[in-house]
């Protein structure tokens, strides 16, 4: 029950938010993008995708940064020495009690004017929805349907791969015109 309840009040919350935000839709590919930003869970197989997917931005010389959610409550400050700057993560201990992120890094990374924001998280969790929802980034692309998605095109990998959707993204940010 007690579930139940963050969750309703949770969504409220978002739902509310969510209509005050004011952003402009345009849609943008590899050549007239010039900032991403990459939302994923910070488990080691997502990190090296993400990694994968932010390499292609950089060569491009498309400025980058992301944010990493870790599902636990505390992690030591000696596992993200490996971490690039450009990639801010929270956990568990930085929500809410109804799974609100409230921390600054959040904050931050949701009031940037990103050209395309990309959830890589291939999850509904509220954490995910929150973050993508209230992005005021052009043009937002997610892995995961859901009711009030915020996605501006949901790319569905039916293998549930990793890989095979981040290739997919970048196959089609390479290959579509403006």
């Amino acid at each position: 029950m007690f579930n139940f309840t963050k969750k309703i009040i949770g969504n409220r919350i978002l739902k509310t938010r969510a209509s005050k935000i004011k952003r402009s839709r345009a849609f943008c590919n590899i050549d007239s993008m010039k900032s991403a930003g990459i939302l994923f869970e910070n488990t080691e197989n997502m990190y090296v995708m993400a990694d994968k997917m932010m390499k292609f931005f950089l060569v491009r010389k498309i400025k980058i940064s992301a944010i990493a959610f870790e599902n636990v409550k505390n992690t030591g400050i000696e596992s993200r020495e490996y971490i690039p700057s450009y990639i801010k993560i929270f956990t568990k201990s930085d929500l809410t009690w109804y799974g609100k992120p409230n921390c600054n890094a959040v904050s931050q990374f949701i009031s940037q004017k990103f050209d395309v924001l990309i959830d890589m998280s291939r999850s509904s969790d509220y954490v995910y929805k929150y973050i993508s929802t209230l992005s005021t980034a052009k043009f937002k692309i997610g892995g995961i349907q859901y009711k009030n998605d915020p996605f501006d095109l949901i790319l569905l990998e039916k293998s549930n791969e990793t890989t095979k959707f981040v290739s997919l993204i970048i196959n089609f940010l390479s290959t579509i015109k403006v």
